[in-house]
């Protein structure tokens, strides 16, 4: 997903699109079947940022409130 800008504005960079925008990462925790999940984290990027990168993966992780109180499950 591309957030489009139309200009060259604080932290914009050229999209492959020959757009100037933000690629965002952006966090959230499932609830189970029946939930819908919930956002806890959000990063606005550069443009021109890779869909993968494992740093703004872990920044993000970072920034979620609370994410270490979440019970991890056993035997997926």
């Amino acid at each position: 997903m591309l957030v489009l800008a139309h200009s060259e504005k604080q932290e914009t960079a050229p999209t492959w699109k020959r757009t100037y925008g933000h690629h965002p990462i952006m966090g959230f925790v499932d609830h189970g079947h029946g939930g819908s999940g919930e956002p806890v984290a959000a990063l606005l990027r550069p443009g021109n940022a890779g869909s993968n990168t494992a740093a703004d993966h872990i920044t993000a992780t970072n920034l979620a409130p609370g994410l270490d109180q979440v019970p991890l499950r056993s035997g997926l």
